[in-house]
């Protein structure tokens, strides 16, 4: 349990649950292991999105974070073995960057460029319970556990001083719900798509998800349409349902110069992806690009960091301005971003002369200046952390 981490609505914070967890957790075991164990509701509160909504979050009580996390290590033994190649979030050993060598892989290697983009409407918010449980069963024949689970479950929410029971859905920011998240879909979609739809496509066809975000790559753009058209009444049988505004079919073989209006970016994970010729024309290769919006919310971040600590000394800015650099490098550091890695390295070291300058009694810092003061405090500098080669080894195929 980390220091930093939020009370429940019982108020404990981590520090008084680790320095009490002597006599607090043993009568919760014991009512966990007969099963009467009845958890907290979860505290929710709202976290602003891109697009001007906010998202809601269920925050646990400390202890029952810690004993969802126990639980979930367990069961991540389980059904690692049983996920597929497709799956990539919230697993050991895999994230993000592996999704996207993977897609590099797909667009390279099979030049599946026809795809469709997947956005699931408020899936945390509308998994079915009852289909959730019935997919545990299949794997779990502890009835202690699948109680635990299920109580977890339906605890309901706390907002506003009141109580809400819950019907469907999983909290996003308890420490079980990414992986009841991807047993969810492992069945509704990983396990239909590869074993009973992809076989029936004429040309090559592959799927990506990370969590709730995935994308189905085709060799033949008719077949695209047809996935859509199954993809909704497959998530319509469990609950779901797609978001139209956000799921989008794309052309990632499209070019300029052919005359249409056919989308030929997709975004995922973050990064706007592209095809275009290398330098000798003689290769197509994928291009990936921080995404428009997260690179403008990246860049106010780095303006607000900067202006709460424009009075705080030189070396502790640097330090943690290298933080945030390296942070952002080392996720968007991939091959052909270089233009907006460097882009905002300008914009950081622009943006922290402005910062000295505004707190200087002598006036504005002259370059001159700053470059004594980056001699002596070094920022961090833009690098691509994998390359092309590089992403072919993080690829799972």
């Amino acid at each position: 349990m980390p220091a930093s981490s939020a009370a429940g609505v019982d108020g404990i914070s981590a520090k008084q649950a680790r320095e009490n967890l002597s006599w607090l957790l043993p009568p919760i075991l014991k009512q966990i292991h007969e099963g009467r164990y009845t958890p907290p509701p979860v505290r929710r509160v709202y976290i602003p999105k891109a697009d001007g909504a906010r998202r809601p979050i269920g925050i646990p009580a400390v202890i029952d974070r810690a004993i969802q996390g126990a639980m979930a290590k367990v069961l991540n033994e389980i059904y690692e073995q049983d996920f597929l190649k497709c799956s990539f979030g919230f697993r050991r050993g895999l994230g993000c960057h592996h999704a996207l060598a993977t897609i590099n892989e797909v667009l390279y290697r099979q030049r599946m460029e026809h795809v469709l983009e997947v956005d699931i409407r408020d899936f945390f918010g509308s998994l079915s319970h009852e289909w959730l449980m019935r997919f545990l069963e299949l794997r779990i024949g502890d009835g202690r556990v699948l109680k635990l689970i299920q109580a977890w479950l339906r605890a309901g929410v706390f907002e506003e001083g009141r109580w809400q029971d819950v019907e469907k859905g999983t909290p996003q920011g308890g420490s079980i719900s990414p992986l009841l998240a991807n047993i969810y879909l492992h069945y509704v979609v990983d396990l239909w798509f590869e074993r009973k739809i992809k076989p029936q496509f004429r040309g090559q066809a592959a799927l990506v998800r990370y969590a709730d975000d995935f994308c189905v790559f085709f060799e033949h753009a008719t077949e695209v349409d047809t996935m859509r058209t199954l993809l909704q009444a497959r998530l319509g049988q469990f609950g779901l349902t797609l978001a139209e505004e956000k799921t989008h079919q794309t052309n990632l073989g499209a070019r300029t110069n052919t005359g249409t209006h056919e989308r030929r970016t997709l975004t995922f994970l973050g990064f706007t992806i592209y095809r275009t010729r290398s330098v000798g024309k003689t290769v197509v290769k994928t291009v990936f690009q921080t995404e428009g919006k997260r690179f403008s919310r990246a860049k106010a971040a780095m303006k607000q960091r900067l202006r709460r600590m424009m009075h705080q000394p030189v070396e502790q800015q640097a330090r943690a301005i290298n933080q945030i650099l390296h942070g952002h490098f080392n996720y968007y550091g991939l091959a052909g971003n270089a233009q907006k890695l460097h882009a905002f390295w300008n914009f950081t070291r622009k943006e922290w002369k402005h910062s000295l300058s505004k707190r200087s009694q002598k006036g504005r810092l002259t370059w001159e200046d700053l470059e004594s003061l980056w001699t002596q405090h070094s920022m961090a500098p833009p690098q691509l952390r994998l390359s092309y080669p590089q992403l072919a080894a993080y690829a799972r195929l």
